[in-house]
């Protein structure tokens, strides 16, 4: 009724204007205000949510200054976040580590290396605890707060530099997986796969499959034990593979000194 004689303003009486204007008034007010709630809303989450360092790099060499052809080492510090991580062992705890290193000189050069920093990480197939075979990698579990430390004796044997100033920088690209398998004893493998193929026999009755289930759990046990304080290797299924979080580490600068010429008196 109000909206179809709307263009008529004149034929309406005076309080139907007043209620017209202030519903209108009412509405315009409720739409900015719901809408600013939302922007503030936003904003507050995408403050919250800002995300932080998985983990921080940091390098550092012994000293800034070198004479030419002496071993410059770099050290390397992995300062992880407040999480467990499960990562590449390569990634952290091998020379692979330092394989994206830039070397760059005093005109902004990049220096590429004579000898590339590689370090492979083979696929292996592993026996999780569920007796099946999975496609992994070896894994190390970086711990929350926990420092990771790694050297390289000496950065000249693969780039060789002239007497002049670098400037050296570190970056790592961290895989990140979600399950781990541990590398069990070779003999408590054994038994799993006995008491598999017993748990599947179908001559068998379930009596008798409870007492050899039962005699090799005991066994398992017994051998996990004695080895108990063995440090056993980590393996990622490669199907758990989160992401990849890409990290930088902190800017060195090092010079290497020109060669002096000793002349005997």
């Amino acid at each position: 009724m109000i909206f179809r004689n709307i263009g008529n303003l004149k034929t309406l009486p005076f309080c139907y204007l007043i209620v017209i204007v202030t519903l209108t008034g009412c509405l315009g007010g409720l739409q900015t205000t719901g809408t600013q709630t939302q922007t503030d809303e936003t904003a507050s989450t995408a403050e919250t949510e800002t995300p932080q360092a998985l983990a921080v790099l940091q390098i550092s060499t012994p000293k800034t200054n070198y004479a030419a052809n002496e071993a410059i080492p770099l050290n390397l510090n992995v300062q992880n976040g407040k999480f467990d991580l499960l990562v590449p062992f390569v990634s952290v705890a091998t020379r692979g580590a330092f394989s994206q290193i830039t070397v760059t000189d005093a005109n902004g050069q990049t220096l590429e290396p004579q000898i590339p920093i590689t370090q492979g990480n083979p696929e292996k197939y592993v026996v999780g605890n569920d007796g099946k075979t999975v496609r992994c990698i070896q894994g190390f579990q970086l711990k929350a707060s926990e420092n990771q430390e790694l050297s390289m004796k000496d950065i000249q044997k693969y780039f060789q530099l002239q007497p002049g100033t670098y400037t050296l920088t570190l970056a790592i690209d961290l895989e990140v997986y979600n399950e781990s398998i541990t590398q069990e004893h070779p003999e408590v493998l054994e038994l799993r796969k006995d008491m598999a193929r017993i748990q599947s026999d179908p001559s068998l009755q379930a009596a008798a499959k409870q007492d050899a289930v039962n005699y090799y759990q005991e066994q398992i046990k017994f051998i996990t034990e004695r080895h108990k304080d063995v440090v056993k290797d980590i393996y990622l299924p490669v199907k758990s593979r989160r992401g990849k979080a890409p990290l930088v580490s902190n800017e060195i600068t090092i010079t290497v000194e020109p060669k002096t010429n000793s002349s005997n008196p």
